[in-house]
């Protein structure tokens, strides 16, 4: 389309309304809940085993973004199934006791009321539920990038959540708003936002990515980086070397072990 301002909106426009079809197909039991269900706290299960899609298409949105970063020229459905085919387990692992945990939550908001519980109780629901979101999502980007067992992700992510608190504000920022767009409008349009959305979450957690792959993911002395030279070159965001992660090395976390190398 050409390397002037209206070809490169056009090309924008285009990856992200790509990108945003292949997020509502990969989420497609997800999306047809939301929209078919009625919104019963009894369909509430339904919706959490709906959602154990949500996790692998995230994980694949956010890498597809940053495939983008690197190579403008790459394909979005090409860099879409890669990432999707790479890391659809480790998002599974990740976002499923998040989906157990969080129709726990809802099922206790909605049916706190009736059921008597005192106000404060379901405040503290309601912020535990937010806390968890953000928290999974910081999980879930780094297990999107880098190979880490799932408990090495959670406390790195519970460690980056106040040590990148920037990263942590613009996350919740994309929370609240996302739920504003569904409360006040319709699931249809955050759907539609969601090639959007995943671009932002990819702006708003590449410093925490960053700070992570620098301080608590780095190569030990003569590993092999993944382009197979010793060295620092590892995954990259916004073109930075995140981290020298290597192939069968040990790495320190915060709390953990990180786990072999970084995804190629």
């Amino acid at each position: 389309m050409g390397d002037g301002p209206l070809g490169r909106a056009l090309g924008a426009l285009g990856r992200g309304a790509g990108l945003t079809l292949l997020l509502a197909a990969a989420n497609a039991p997800l999306v047809l809940s939301t929209l078919l269900l009625r919104p019963e706290p009894s369909l509430t299960w339904l919706v959490a085993l709906c959602a154990l899609a949500l996790g692998p298409a995230m994980s694949a949105g956010l890498w597809t973004v940053r495939e983008h970063h690197r190579s403008p020229d790459v394909g979005v459905l090409d860099a879409f199934r890669r990432g999707y085919r790479l890391g659809w387990r480790d998002a599974l692992v990740t976002t499923a006791p998040a989906c157990l945990v969080g129709w726990l939550l809802v099922t206790s908001v909605a049916g706190g009321p009736a059921a008597g519980v005192p106000d404060v109780v379901t405040g503290v629901a309601r912020g535990a539920g937010v806390l968890l979101l953000v928290l999974t999502l910081h999980a879930l980007a780094l297990r999107t990038f880098f190979r880490l067992r799932p408990a090495a992700a959670w406390a790195l992510a519970a460690h980056q959540l106040v040590r990148s608190w920037r990263s942590s504000i613009a996350t919740l920022a994309l929370v609240a708003g996302a739920v504003a767009v569904a409360t006040l409008t319709s699931d249809v349009l955050l759907t539609a936002l969601g090639g959007l959305w995943a671009a932002l979450w990819y702006r708003a957690v590449a410093p925490m990515l960053r700070t992570s792959g620098a301080a608590f993911l780095a190569d030990a002395d003569g590993a092999d980086g993944v382009d197979g030279t010793a060295g620092t070159r590892g995954c990259r965001v916004h073109g930075e070397p995140d981290a020298a992660l290597a192939r069968g090395g040990r790495r320190g976390t915060a709390r953990g072990a990180a786990d072999a190398g970084a995804r190629p």
